[in-house]
């Protein structure tokens, strides 16, 4: 009865070691934070901090949000690690699932999580002035939306007043993210967009064919503007789920505004993957944001 009892402890250890680490990556030459908690209502309101072990002086970082229809995936799921070793923090957030709540629950979580990182930018050693927005896929719709929203005085999506929000961002990397749901219907896809039951429609509440005026509102296309960050979005030519014309048709539109942006595709890529991770993926994100740095220097 001892021994059997003492297994189940034994168990119930490793399973909790588990629990709590596997949503975390071990990224080499980076100090972790774990689990800084940014709201109270969620368990999956927290967000990951890696600092580059070496650095002297404050350091851009990367908000990495994570893919996974905003239903599914954790905070370890990124393609930006590399960029530790150049000289980046990286703040991976986790924020609210659509089986805990619809929009803009999601963009709400991610903006709390930025507002606490940066009020503590001094303690973290990060540089205000080279905050960059980054995700994959549900995580690239919510990075994009934050970004081109970020000065359109949404009050809905941030659970804090922006009577005075001093947040900026230096730049936007979208990997595949589905920068517009107004525009995408149909069945065509690896989903039926339109299927009261599809991501989009658990996203919204209610499908985008039905309730536009919801699509609309979450889609990061209808805050674009001149005072924009730059962009770059990162793109499969054949990926089936976010199509690539997706990116084409939010890059286009922010080639018209006047917003500086670039997009690369990768022509045998499909949704997400390793190879958005691959060192030619990394190169062209460090070159366009030295590119975007102005006089700041970037390592």
């Amino acid at each position: 009865m001892r021994t059997g009892f003492i297994l189940f402890l034994i168990v119930m250890t490793l399973s909790k070691s588990f629990a709590q680490g596997a949503d975390t990556l071990s990224i080499p030459g980076a100090k972790l934070i774990k689990n800084i908690r940014y709201g109270t209502a969620n368990i999956r309101q927290t967000f990951d901090l890696y600092i580059p072990e070496n650095a002297s002086k404050p350091v851009p970082v990367i908000v990495w949000i994570h893919g996974g229809g905003w239903n599914n995936g954790t905070k370890k799921n990124m393609h930006v690690d590399g960029l530790v070793a150049h000289g980046y923090a990286i703040a991976s957030v986790d924020y609210r699932f659509t089986r805990d709540t619809i929009f803009p629950a999601q963009i709400r979580d991610c903006n709390a999580a930025i507002a606490l990182l940066w009020k503590n930018a001094s303690q973290y050693h990060l540089d205000t002035s080279r905050f960059i927005l980054a995700g994959a896929s549900a995580g690239g719709h919510l990075a994009a939306l934050i970004g081109m929203s970020n000065n359109n005085n949404r009050q809905e999506f941030y659970p804090f007043s922006i009577k005075n929000n001093p947040v900026r961002f230096q730049a936007v990397i979208n990997y595949y993210g589905v920068t517009d749901l107004y525009v995408l219907h149909g069945n065509g896809l690896s989903f039926d967009v339109d299927a009261d039951d599809s991501i989009i429609s658990k996203l919204l509440g209610a499908s985008s064919l039905k309730r536009p005026d919801l699509a609309k509102w979450a889609s990061a296309t209808t805050y674009i503007d001149k005072n924009d960050p730059p962009t770059l979005t990162i793109h499969g030519a054949k990926d089936q789920t976010s199509p690539l014309w997706l990116g084409q048709l939010f890059t286009n539109l922010l080639q018209v505004t006047g917003v500086k942006n670039d997009i690369l595709i990768l022509p045998e890529a499909a949704h997400a993957g390793s190879v958005f991770s691959q060192a030619n993926v990394l190169e062209k994100v460090l070159s366009f944001l030295k590119e975007v740095a102005g006089n700041k220097r970037i390592n």
